[in-house]
């Protein structure tokens, strides 16, 4: 194969991948919005988060964890939200979550939307702290991170969804 095909054949691919990472980054950029859309509905929004397939956390602008779903327990081993449910701060929680994950948290609440991908088992941490039955699994995720603001345009929350990738 001549240096110019090569060449031609990497752009080719490189032009696809920048495809499939532009669709994945739409199709979260929509799923946030439609996210913050809903929670302007209290009540309706507390029941989809509980049942959303994919694991959540929401923290407070300190960093505590103030709202976990049904997924996350089951991912985690976790038996109910009251035991980790304003008991973990991820700035200060000496067992915390990935310095990634930390440092992606603290962007969200200072206004960004941040994307990480191909997280090997994110959550496991917060499952040995906070788990009975230790949940280790060597999951991978690609996950976002987004504010949620009230509406002078504060932020007072940041949202964390894990999207397991099926290996």
């Amino acid at each position: 194969m001549t240096n110019r095909k090569v060449k031609e054949q990497l752009l080719k691919e490189l032009i696809e991948a920048q495809k499939a990472l532009e669709e994945r980054v739409e199709t979260q950029e929509q799923m946030i919005k439609r996210f913050q859309i809903i929670t302007s509905y209290e009540d309706l929004f507390v029941r989809i988060i509980d049942y959303f397939p994919y694991p959540i956390m929401v923290f407070s602008p300190d960093g505590t964890l103030e709202m976990v779903n049904n997924a996350l327990l089951y991912e985690t081993g976790i038996k109910n939200n009251y035991a980790v449910v304003n008991k973990y701060n991820i700035f200060s929680h000496s067992a915390a979550l990935d310095t990634e994950i930390r440092h992606a948290v603290k962007r969200a609440l200072s206004g960004e939307t941040v994307f990480l991908f191909d997280l090997k088992a994110p959550l496991n941490p917060l499952g040995r702290v906070f788990a009975a039955a230790n949940k280790d699994k060597p999951n991978c995720y690609d996950t976002v991170f987004f504010p949620i603001k009230n509406n002078g345009d504060q932020i007072h929350h940041a949202v964390v969804v894990l999207i397991e990738q099926k290996l």
